[in-house]
């Protein structure tokens, strides 16, 4: 009987909402020839509440009726399935056609966010959750010799050159379509004239190399240019960099702790066995991480080790670093 009886009050609101809907549309209906519909643009952010859903609808006018607009919400049980995005709305629109088009997700485009130090995988990851974009494409694109010459890209991918960045995207929109209006977008922030050669005759590639171990290793800002610094001492020097960023990529994860035979692993990425910098860049580094691969602070630092609560201590001697190791394991 709970079943029959709850089967059956969803029936009723089901009619009740049909004969709203039909008032709605109404007292809404006006003759198209005489009057000239008004769009607006809105943006619902993810993890916005009802309220300021409702808020936003209100002071846009898009809707009038805000307790309909919340008859619908209930009756679909959609409090926290309306979808974010930047939609195109009509002005005075009946309440359940703006329901109806924010509840599908009808958007005009989709609010995505590439965080800084995000590799491929990762990238690909955040793009498949809001757009139905094929993997093959998208890494295909990533690796063409023809995008790879036109953007004057020195890898196999464009690793490093998918620039982090708040996007607005649409689901008509190809995975080589994203690809290429990335590209574009670092291109015109970081063009080759930018990057001049310096004494170790670093390349625009090598520049972006380095920013995406120094983004990898430093939480801080400041500490980015520290670690720069280092990087270019050792260089210098003929020390490997010994960047444990590195090692993670070759291994294929995104964090935990590397252990001694992780250290061991025969890759072109493991800058603990090989010199010089990896073939590639291991992520997409942001603005400050290149701004330090490009003016290193200058130091006589050689090694720093973590401190576990995202800062560094840096030391000039191996004898020094291994003292700070003992002392922060202790």
């Amino acid at each position: 009987m709970k079943g029959k009886d709850k089967y059956l009050g969803f029936l009723i609101l089901l009619i009740f909402s049909v004969i709203l809907i039909k008032l709605n549309y109404k007292n809404l209906k006006v003759d198209n020839d005489e009057v000239l519909k008004e769009y607006v643009r809105i943006e619902i952010e993810k993890g916005m509440s009802f309220k300021d859903i409702e808020k936003i609808l209100l002071d846009s006018c898009i809707i009038k009726n805000p307790k309909l607009f919340k008859f619908f919400v209930k009756v679909f049980n959609a409090d926290r399935k309306l979808k974010s995005g930047v939609y195109l709305l009509e002005k005075e629109q009946n309440e359940f056609s703006v329901f109806n088009k924010i509840y599908k997700g009808k958007v005009l485009q989709k609010k995505i966010v590439i965080p800084e130090g995000f590799n491929l995988k990762q990238i690909f990851r955040r793009l498949k959750e809001s757009l139905d974009i094929d993997s093959t494409e998208f890494f295909s694109t990533c690796s063409s010799k023809e995008i790879l010459k036109k953007y004057g890209i020195e890898g196999k991918n464009c690793e490093g050159f998918l620039l982090p960045e708040t996007y607005y995207f649409t689901d008509d929109m190809g995975a080589k379509d994203i690809v290429l209006k990335m590209l574009k977008l670092f291109e015109e922030r970081y063009p080759e004239t930018l990057f001049k050669k310096n004494d170790l005759n670093f390349t625009r590639y090598s520049y972006i190399i380095l920013a995406s171990l120094i983004e990898k290793e430093a939480k801080l800002d400041n500490e980015k240019y520290t670690i720069s610094g280092i990087y270019y001492n050792r260089l210098k020097k003929g020390m490997n960099l010994q960047c444990c960023a590195t090692v993670f990529y070759a291994l294929g994860r995104e964090g935990g702790k590397l252990s001694y035979e992780d250290l061991k692993i025969n890759s072109p990425y493991n800058t603990y066995k090989n010199p010089g910098l990896p073939p590639t860049p291991i992520c997409s580094p942001g603005k400050v991480s290149i701004d330090a691969s490009l003016n290193p602070q200058k130091h006589d630092f050689l090694f720093y080790v973590s401190n576990g609560d995202g800062t560094h201590t840096f030391t000039k001697s191996y004898n020094e670093h291994i003292r700070v190791q003992k002392k922060i394991k202790k």
